[in-house]
Formats: structure tokens, C-alpha cells, sequence
């Protein structure tokens, strides 16, 4: 029942996040001081569409900015591989 329970909560997660966000997750779960020029420049779309997917990301508390700008990390709350994704 709660392999059931984690596919549900798997695809309601990846319907809501989307393929963009998701990537973006994983990129910053393997590398937490991945710049977002460098994400930007691996997904072929702009600084700006970044910082605004991972405001996105804070805001529905997945993702968190740890220390400050430079010499900081990510820290992802939430994981694609905890949900199958």
C-alpha cells in the first residue's frame, strides 16, 4: 500500500512540478554550488527562466538557499528519486 501511495504522490508531484523543475531538482541534488548560469546553460534556456523555476521551487518549499550567494548551496527538501521520478 505505500509503494501505492508514493506513485500516487509521485505523479501528483511530477503533474505539479513539471519536467523543467524536476531536472532542475536533480541537477542541484547532485551538485548543491551548481551555478544557475551553469544549470541555465546545461538546460539551454535563460538565467532568467531559471531564477524564476527555482523562485518557483522556494516558494512551494522544495528548495532552499543555503549561506549566501557566493560560497552557498542548495539544499533540496525534496528529491525526483524519492518519488520515482
Amino acid at each position: 500500500m505505500g509503494e501505492k501511495l508514493g506513485e500516487k504522490l509521485g505523479e501528483k508531484l511530477g503533474e505539479k512540478l513539471g519536467e523543467t523543475r524536476w531536472t532542475i531538482l536533480d541537477r542541484l541534488c547532485r551538485d548543491p554550488a551548481v551555478t544557475i548560469v551553469k544549470l541555465a546553460d546545461d538546460l539551454d534556456l535563460s538565467t532568467t527562466a531559471i531564477e524564476k523555476q527555482i523562485s518557483i521551487l522556494k516558494e512551494q518549499g522544495y528548495l532552499k538557499r543555503v549561506g549566501p550567494a557566493k560560497g552557498g548551496h542548495w539544499e533540496v527538501l525534496i528529491t525526483p528519486t524519492d518519488y520515482g521520478n
